[in-house]
């Protein structure tokens, strides 16, 4: 079942969802599918928000992007589970969260643009995301360099242990400057408050 496994807040996001008009569920959908295709980096949920205030639809952009997590959702669930149009559209009918009409749109563009998200290749891929196991970092001062005698610059080093699908470990390491890993830190702060929005 597609829906067994819903995060907590997926009623609220399917509220938002549901009263977004066809044309833009319809578009979110198609982004949620690229996605998840690795096409698209991500979702532009501040495009989508700045075209609903234009339409006179506005929503919160914590809101947005929790009905934005919750069709990503249903639809890694349904690639996952194989799942085809029809079985799909009875079952978020069965469920009693979605409007007709929400689930007509989903249909419609899962039966369009699903089948891509069911290919071996991308199935793998959308199954087989890294885990991260371990994050290290350590503080550094260049002192000097071959153009600088008198550098001085702080950096940050920092070693990322992903696991893949098969188990295996590897470290991916980078350098960033301060002003850089400011930006990495808050960039994470933000990623653990949207995720206790869903």
């Amino acid at each position: 079942m597609v829906l067994q496994n819903a995060p907590a807040g997926f009623e609220s996001a399917v509220s938002v969802l549901n009263s977004l008009p066809q044309d833009y569920l319809a578009q979110t959908c198609q982004e949620v599918l690229l996605f998840l295709q690795y096409k698209l980096g991500c979702v532009n949920v501040k495009k989508l928000r700045t075209q609903l205030d234009g339409a006179g639809c506005s929503q919160p952009q914590e809101k947005l992007q929790s009905a934005v997590n919750a069709l990503t959702f249903v639809f890694r669930s349904a690639a996952q589970q194989h799942v085809a149009a029809d079985a799909l559209s009875a079952e978020l009918h069965h469920s009693g969260l979605f409007s007709e009409e929400a689930i007509a749109v989903i249909k419609h563009l899962w039966s369009e643009e699903g089948k891509s998200l069911l290919a071996p290749d991308v199935a793998s891929r959308l199954l087989s995301v890294g885990q991260l196991v371990d994050m290290k970092w350590k503080l550094g001062v260049a002192m000097s360099s071959s153009s600088c005698r008198s550098l001085s610059a702080p950096y940050v080093t920092m070693v990322l242990s992903v696991a893949d699908a098969s188990g295996l470990v590897r470290d991916h390491s980078f350098e960033l400057s301060i002003a850089e890993f400011q930006n990495f830190s808050k960039q994470v702060r933000d990623m653990g408050a949207i995720l206790e929005t869903v």
